[in-house]
């Protein structure tokens, strides 16, 4: 019914950890073109939308769609014991059950049982934006820890030159400034006008931490929701879409 392999084990542990970061189960959709997954977390507030097309794999079949419900928290424990050379094997026979094959030194197989998948599927939001930028990801991260070491919030604004992360609590304010320019980590910057808006730094702070590309696109509004995308295995990408925090006036 289903079966694919794929080299790198390394590939398959940043896809389960961004996963991870809002999900406690995950809902594959897979057809003969790829594996996709669109989903809010159980907030609403965030949602993660995957895209792994049949290429990323060295092999790939799959006979006919089907949803792939499973629990994060044990392909998370499965996940953590690959060996960095293993090779993997995904199958799904007629007993209904999602087979993970690691072989290396040793054979290894994991069966889960699937869980019911929900009866509707979230979809991928109509967004239009004001403000793109493509960024360092390491520096996006930086600057996320910088705003947390005073705010629970962070308001990001961009306009024609600069992108500005800042944020205020109790003890004082923060604010990384990021200009455009030779040397800079902002590598491209799109403003059609100044922008700004507000996101919960808690649900950022795991969001940036899933990013496992060198560079991350960050598209936003004013007081619309943020869209953060980044490549995976070459082929495939991963989006996050996060609700703004609106302020009272």
């Amino acid at each position: 019914m289903f079966h694919a392999t794929l080299d790198s084990s390394k590939t398959w542990k940043q896809i389960v950890d961004a996963l991870a970061t809002l999900l406690t189960e995950v809902n594959f959709v897979v057809n003969k073109n790829g594996i996709t997954l669109t989903q809010l977390d159980s907030s609403k507030v965030a949602m993660i939308d995957l895209t792994l097309p049949a290429g990323v794999f060295q092999e790939f079949n799959c006979d006919e769609e089907m949803q792939l419900c499973l629990g994060v928290d044990e392909l998370t424990k499965i996940s953590r014991r690959m060996a960095a050379d293993d090779r993997l094997e995904f199958d799904v026979g007629d007993d209904k059950r999602f087979e993970i094959k690691m072989i290396g030194q040793a054979e290894r197989v994991f069966r889960l049982q699937m869980l019911t998948p929900p009866d509707n599927q979230a979809k991928r939001p109509d967004l239009k934006f004001m403000a793109k930028l493509e960024m360092n990801s390491d520096a996006l991260k930086q600057a996320v820890k910088d705003i947390g070491v005073i705010s629970n919030h962070i308001k990001v604004t961009a306009d024609k030159k600069s992108v500005i992360f800042a944020g205020e609590g109790d003890t004082g304010e923060a604010e990384v400034q990021l200009t455009t320019g030779e040397d800079s980590v902002i590598y491209d910057l799109d403003s059609k006008e100044k922008s700004t808006a507000m996101y919960a730094l808690n649900y950022l702070s795991e969001i940036v931490k899933a990013v496992a590309a060198d560079t991350v696109i960050i598209q936003f509004s004013d007081d619309k929701p943020m869209r953060l995308d980044f490549g995976i295995a070459e082929a495939g990408s991963i989006s996050f879409v996060l609700a703004p925090r609106i302020e009272r006036r």
